[in-house]
């Protein structure tokens, strides 16, 4: 999707102040225009190229159904700066739930101009299956599983750095800063994990170092997964589901943790320029439908705590205070490093504080938690 305005110049820039290297552009979607979708794109590697940045494509073959367009596209973009290469290989991923009618390596990749790193993506959870010798590429890129809990996620996740340790290959792994979805009743999902979804997987993925992590996603609005910007004026989010809610936090915070992975670090270190303290929740409970719903809870919403989550990293200890709603404010001193607490809200404004010494190190107010909506959001603010 283009951004509004057509311009890609502060998504890109966003991205880069985040430490991030380069935006899979998935390549596909529901009643594509292909003639323009190719003009997105071409708009994307040229400002890419003048920004000093990289893509690569992510092709969705729940709607691409040509491999010739694969191969085209491919060789267009080959030669361009802005492609992302590792070792001289173009790398090229995919998003399928199931796999595509033709082969990967005889119909696509062997008929690229150019060596290519080949990133297959896949939702199984069957770790041995996705290193499989037959499976065609570098390595496979296996989405999250929204009803694993964070426990069955880090299993899989183990298995994963298992299977590549002893198979050669390479995992690029998936990250998501929240996820949910209600478009209708078939697609109407929250997920296990809740809190330990981002900052907790993130920890883990540290320590079991996959070859790259990509961040799912910068702009999928429609499934809450987004750290990108939520820009109420991009299509189809007025009065969206999911309340473009603010997710700044999340891309915020990816900087402190995209610093430690490419430095090989296992945990987090922050210094006094780079720290920061932030919130994220719910603006409802759980388990209120909202006044005008026609659907049920979401699955796994059972899993969903009604709580405030702070999350600190600092370069030495400060102080924190969490007002919410009229209750009485909550006071700890937090330690240098990364922390995360979750803290039950109050119906009502949710505010942050920390200082150390006179210093004011955040100073937030978010949007008030009420107790019914008139639609049911599962979608977070994250500040």
């Amino acid at each position: 999707m283009q951004p509004p305005n057509g311009d890609y110049t502060n998504d890109i820039n966003l991205a880069k102040a985040a430490g991030i290297d380069a935006f899979a552009v998935n390549y596909g979607g529901w009643n594509v225009d292909w003639t323009q979708q190719e003009g997105f794109l071409a708009a994307f590697y040229r400002k890419a190229e003048e920004l000093d940045f990289h893509l690569f494509l992510s092709i969705d073959t729940t709607s691409v159904k040509d491999p010739n367009m694969v191969i085209r596209l491919a060789n267009t973009y080959l030669d361009s700066s802005a492609q992302l290469k590792v070792d001289g290989k173009a790398v090229l991923s995919s998003f399928q739930t199931d796999p595509p009618a033709w082969n990967w390596q005889t119909d696509v990749i062997g008929k690229i101009n150019a060596p290519v790193l080949f990133f297959p993506g896949s939702l199984s959870d069957d770790a041995a299956a996705l290193f499989a010798d037959d499976m065609p590429g570098a390595g496979p890129f296996p989405w999250i599983h929204p009803p694993k809990t964070a426990d069955q996620e880090h299993s899989l996740d183990v298995a994963l750095a298992s299977q590549r340790d002893s198979s050669g290959k390479m995992w690029m792994a998936a990250i998501a800063p929240w996820f949910f979805k209600r478009l209708s009743a078939d697609m109407n999902w929250a997920q296990a994990q809740d809190d330990s979804i981002f900052v907790d997987r993130w920890l883990s993925l540290l320590s079991l170092k996959p070859n790259f992590i990509e961040i799912v996603t910068w702009n999928d609005w429609s499934e809450s997964s987004y750290v990108g910007p939520s820009d109420s004026a991009a299509p189809g989010t007025t009065d969206a589901y999911w309340g473009s809610l603010d997710h700044t936090a999340f891309r915020d915070m990816s900087k402190a943790f995209v610093t430690a992975f490419k430095a090989g670090q296992e945990t987090v270190t922050v210094d006094e320029a780079s720290e920061g303290v932030y919130l994220f929740y719910r603006l409802q409970p759980v388990a209120s439908l909202g006044t005008s719903d026609t659907l049920p809870l979401p699955d796994d919403a059972g899993h969903l705590k009604d709580d405030v989550f702070v999350v600190s990293l600092l370069s030495a200890p400060a102080d924190i205070t969490l007002t919410s709603g009229d209750a009485a404010p909550i006071t700890w001193s937090a330690p240098a490093g990364m922390q995360k607490t979750s803290h039950q809200w109050t119906l009502g404004a949710q505010h942050l504080r920390a200082v150390r010494g006179d210093k004011i190190i955040a100073d937030k107010a978010g949007p008030a938690v009420v107790a019914q909506l008139d639609k049911y959001n599962g979608n977070v603010v994250a500040i």
